[in-house]
């Protein structure tokens, strides 16, 4: 269903400063944070439309490793939530929206740091 997941210039920013912050070398595995992050708050995300130019993709399997099927599902559920469907551009656009907005809230968190 998902083969890459994108990021946009200011996302990969976003990855170098947490990566710097936290010490953790892999930007899956910050990506992971970014998205349960997100996934976790209640609050509406923001239309947004996303320029990748300069940005970075992780492969989903890289990204997903071996909860690939538990990602899916959160992700299926969020976009039935909140889209009202599940196809693949509506999980794959909950993703995308997901990861971006989880990034932000962690750079501007002093939580999230060693």
């Amino acid at each position: 269903m998902i083969e890459r997941v994108k990021l946009t210039a200011t996302a990969k920013q976003q990855l170098i400063t947490l990566k710097r912050r936290t010490g953790i070398d892999h930007y899956n595995v910050i990506c992971r944070h970014a998205l349960m992050t997100s996934l976790g708050s209640d609050n509406a995300l923001p239309a947004e439309a996303f320029n990748f130019s300069g940005g970075l993709e992780i492969d989903w399997k890289v990204f997903a490793g071996d909860a690939a099927d538990t990602y899916l599902n959160l992700l299926a559920m969020r976009a039935l939530e909140d889209k009202g469907e599940v196809t693949q551009d509506t999980v794959r656009a909950t993703l995308t929206s997901h990861v971006h907005r989880g990034l932000s809230l962690l750079v501007s968190s002093n939580k999230f740091s060693i």
